[in-house]
């Protein structure tokens, strides 16, 4: 017999639903020729990586990101607390 080839599922998620929750699940699985939990591992994993996505990822129109940038482009002007910390301490402490 050949080893499977991909990592075996070791790791358990329960939940808990209403008898029309359940009805409502099976059927799409059906639907859709799987088994309920293919269907809810699917589901569960494409809102996940949504989820983390939005997090994790800004989106803002061509507008703003141009707004944006020119602001990035502007030169710096210098902040009074960081001028007088670095007067008062030239050089930072090596980590």
């Amino acid at each position: 017999m050949k080893p499977a080839t991909t990592n075996p599922r070791r790791h358990r998620l329960e939940v808990r639903v209403t008898p029309e929750q359940d009805a409502l699940i099976r059927q799409a699985a059906d639907l859709e020729d799987t088994t309920v939990s293919a269907f809810v591992l699917e589901i569960v994993t494409a809102r996940a990586n949504r989820v983390i996505r939005q997090q994790r990822d800004t989106v803002i129109s061509n507008e703003a990101f141009d707004r944006f940038i020119a602001e990035l482009d502007k030169p710096a002007k210098p902040v009074k607390a960081l001028v007088d910390l670095f007067k008062t301490h030239p050089k930072l402490p090596e980590a």
